[in-house]
């Protein structure tokens, strides 16, 4: 019999898309699932699709607690999950039928199966395209999703294609015995994903991309998190950056995972200057907090290291403009690609 796969859905009112998410997952050709859904503290209808979807389907098991955010609902579910394998799938998105057992296919020899997805709008469905396929050294996807090295900068988009957490098939006894837990978003403001995908496969020997999109990941759901001002996020991403640089030196990590951390820093002025796009301050106010992004502690050092000659023109532009704290242009740019991404 083909082994117990866990399928930890985190659910937090999404009654508008959690149908859809849970018939992508009770019709898999894989069956011999697990399905965890972890309501985290509902107000909305979901708990009640929960129920009605767990009377359906006997592999369902419904678990509810108080709201604890993403993170804490995915460690709920490593908590409980009794499978030799799990996966992560978010409630608002959605997986291709055949999902799990391709991706199940390929986990022969390996510690960890990634496959890519698409971004969903509300009229268009873009393949994420990975570029990679086949089996790698662990070490390897580590080092990329710590952040890009020399041509690796030509497409900055591809900067957390290979972080999330969902899209992956695991080893339950990987995370369990490595006790990797997911930590909170409160806590690190960004790369949730990212910390848990790190931490995973530095105890992971290899790993084999699939280069095929099987993942639904919906773009345009408008109560996600990542759609608001956050006042705090550099604060918080500063954190972060503290905890990934105490993980580099602990494991001695070399000068090409140091080269990325450092790339990883300078990219981050995308998310932080799009973050600030949102903020409904004067432009006067936009282009101060601007200013202090660029001289934040991480930001000033990485920058000084930043070689421009690898991005295309108009990422030259933009990095040219952050690396020598031009923020009145920079913000302008940013304003646009602001436009760009809300059509």
């Amino acid at each position: 019999m083909s082994p117990l796969i866990s399928v930890i859905i985190p659910v937090y009112n999404v009654s508008k898309y959690l149908k859809q998410c849970l018939d992508s997952i009770i019709n898999q050709t894989y069956k011999n699932l697990e399905i965890i859904l972890v309501n985290d503290g509902s107000t909305d209808d979901s708990l009640k699709i929960c129920e009605v979807y767990e009377q359906l389907d006997s592999r369902i098991v419904v678990i509810s607690q108080a709201n604890k955010g993403l993170a804490g609902a995915r460690n709920t579910g490593i908590e409980n999950a009794k499978g030799a394998y799990l996966m992560f799938v978010d409630s608002d998105d959605w997986m291709e039928l055949h999902a799990i057992e391709t991706a199940f296919s390929k986990m022969d020899e390996v510690d960890l199966v990634c496959f890519s997805f698409y971004k969903e709008y509300p009229t268009t469905q873009v393949a994420r395209v990975f570029g990679l396929n086949g089996k790698y050294e662990a070490a390897f996807m580590q080092r990329r999703i710590t952040g890009p090295i020399k041509e690796e900068l030509s497409d900055p988009s591809h900067l957390e294609t290979l972080v999330t957490a969902w899209g992956k098939l695991y080893k339950t006894t990987t995370i369990k015995e490595n006790k990797i837990q997911a930590k909170n978003l409160s806590e690190i403001g960004a790369w949730e994903d990212g910390f848990f995908t790190w931490e995973y496969l530095n105890q992971s020997k290899s790993v084999y991309i699939l280069d095929v999109p099987m993942y639904n990941y919906r773009k345009f759901n408008s109560e996600s998190i990542t759609s608001n001002y956050k006042n705090s996020l550099l604060d918080k991403t500063n954190h972060m950056f503290d905890l990934l640089s105490e993980q580099l030196k602990k494991h001695n990590k070399g000068t090409d995972y140091l080269e990325a951390f450092n790339n990883r820093i300078c990219l981050s002025v995308i998310g932080l200057g799009l973050n600030e796009s949102f903020n409904k301050a004067s432009f006067f106010t936009k282009c101060k907090n601007m200013k202090t992004v660029l001289n934040s502690r991480h930001h000033k050092l990485a920058f000084r290291n930043l070689e421009l000659r690898y991005f295309p023109i108009h990422w030259k532009l933009f990095f040219f403009f952050s690396k020598y704290k031009l923020t009145v242009p920079l913000l302008l740019l940013l304003l646009a690609i602001k436009k760009i991404i809300k059509k």
